[in-house]
C-alpha cells in the first residue's frame, strides 16, 4: 500500500467546502471518507485494534493539557439521560473512558452550527453531573471530562486551526482539570504531506485528505495511522459496506448542499427585500428629516439610513426564511428521488429528516403516476 511518491499518489478532490458538485467533493475512491458517522466510528473505535489510532489522535490534540498521557481506552455508552423532566438524551460520536477513569467525548461536526462552544459546554456538563450521587455524603470525587470536536468548518476568527481551553485564572494557571475542551478547525489545516512532522500532524491530514488519496504515503509507515488505511481501503470491505459508506457520504454532501441551497436563496431574496424596505424607511425617514433641516438634505440622509437599515434587516430575515425554505425544498426533492429508487420510507425519513406524513405524502404522490 505504501508509495514513495508523496505528490503524485494524492488525488487532488475538494474539501465540501470547496466543492461545486458531488463528484468533485468525493475523492480518489480508494479510501473511505473518515469524517462521516460509520467510518469515524469504525476506524477509531475504542474497542477494537484500531484503538491505537484513537489513542494516538487523543495524545497528539491534548499534549499539555492532560495531566498524563492516555494508555488505553475503552468505549462508554454513547447516549445518556441528562436527568431533565424532558427525558432528554445526549448522544456522542464517541464516549470512551481511559484506565485513569478520564471521560472523553470525540465529536465531528461537518456543518456550521450556531454556539457550538457553548454546545460544547452544555454536553460536557451533563457528563460531569452523571457522576453525581445522592446523599449528603457525596464527596463531589469528579472524574475529568475532555471534549474534542472536529469541525469542517471554521468557527473563530484568526488562523489557529486547534485551540484547548479549560477552567484558568486571568493569568493563564490552572483552576481545575474537570473540564478540557480542544476545538480543531480542519479547513484551517493546510500543512503540505513533505511537511508533516508531529503525530498531530499526521492524525489531522488523514482525516481531511484520505479520501483524496490513491496510496497509503511513506510518512504513515510504522505509525498507529497505518491501520486507517487498512480499515478505509474501499477494495477490501463488502459490497454491503460500501453501499453503506457512500450513503453516508451522499447523505453528508446533500446535507451541505440544502444548506448551500438555502444560504444562496435567502441572500438573494434577502436583498431584495431589503432594498424595497430600505427605499420605503429611507424616503419616509428623509423627508420627516427633511421638513426640519431642508427637504433635499434630509431625503439624502433618510434614504442612506433607510437603505443600509433596509438592507441589514432585509437580508437577516430573508437568509431565515430562505434557509427554511430551501431546506424543505431540497430534502423533498431528496425524499422524492430516494422514493422512486425504492428506498423504504422509514431509511428516507432518516435521511431527509422530513416528517412521516410528508414522506408518505410525497410516496401517494408518486404512487399516482
Amino acid at each position: 500500500m505504501e508509495n514513495d511518491n508523496n505528490v503524485a499518489e494524492i488525488h487532488w478532490g475538494k474539501t465540501i467546502s470547496e466543492a461545486r458538485t458531488y463528484e468533485e467533493y468525493k475523492g480518489a475512491g480508494v479510501f473511505a471518507d473518515l469524517l462521516t458517522d460509520r467510518t469515524f466510528k469504525k476506524a477509531f473505535n475504542p474497542d477494537s485494534q484500531n484503538k491505537v489510532c484513537l489513542i494516538a489522535l487523543l495524545n497528539a490534540v491534548l499534549e499539555g493539557e492532560i495531566s498524563s498521557p492516555i494508555v488505553d481506552v475503552q468505549s462508554r455508552d454513547k447516549e445518556f439521560n441528562d436527568g431533565s423532566n424532558e427525558n432528554r438524551t445526549t448522544v456522542f460520536d464517541l464516549y470512551c473512558i481511559d484506565s485513569a477513569q478520564r471521560r472523553f467525548i470525540i465529536e465531528v461536526q461537518i456543518l456550521p452550527q450556531k454556539n457550538i462552544v457553548n454546545r460544547a459546554i452544555y454536553y460536557a456538563s451533563q457528563t460531569v453531573i452523571a457522576q453525581g450521587e445522592r446523599g449528603q455524603s457525596y464527596k463531589y470525587e469528579l472524574k475529568p471530562v475532555v471534549t474534542i470536536v472536529f469541525m469542517e468548518f471554521n468557527v473563530f476568527a484568526d488562523d489557529r486551526y486547534i485551540r484547548r481551553a479549560k477552567l484558568r485564572e486571568v493569568n493563564g494557571a490552572s483552576v481545575s482539570d474537570i473540564l478540557s475542551f480542544a476545538f480543531v478547525e480542519l479547513p484551517k489545516f493546510n500543512k503540505p504531506l513533505d511537511q508533516l512532522e508531529t503525530t498531530l500532524d499526521k492524525g489531522l491530514y488523514v482525516l481531511k485528505n484520505i479520501k483524496n488519496m490513491t496510496h497509503m504515503p511513506k510518512q504513515y509507515a510504522n505509525t498507529a495511522f497505518e491501520l486507517l488505511f487498512l480499515m478505509a481501503e474501499l477494495a477490501k470491505l463488502s459490497k454491503e459496506e460500501q453501499k453503506m459508506i457512500d450513503e453516508a457520504q451522499k447523505a453528508k454532501w446533500d446535507a451541505y448542499a440544502i444548506r448551500e441551497y438555502a444560504i444562496e436563496t435567502g441572500l438573494k431574496e434577502g436583498l431584495e427585500k431589503g432594498l424595497k424596505q430600505g427605499l420605503k424607511q429611507g424616503i419616509e425617514q428623509g423627508i420627516e428629516q427633511g421638513l426640519k433641516q431642508g427637504i433635499e438634505q434630509g431625503i439624502e440622509k433618510g434614504l442612506k439610513q433607510g437603505i443600509e437599515q433596509g438592507l441589514k434587516q432585509g437580508i437577516e430575515q430573508g437568509i431565515e426564511q430562505g434557509l427554511e425554505k430551501g431546506m424543505d425544498q431540497k430534502a423533498r426533492e431528496m425524499a422524492r428521488s430516494m422514493l422512486a429508487e425504492g428506498d423504504s420510507v422509514q431509511k428516507v425519513i432518516r435521511i431527509s429528516k422530513l416528517s412521516e406524513s410528508d414522506v408518505l405524502a410525497i410516496k401517494a404522490d408518486l404512487d399516482k403516476v
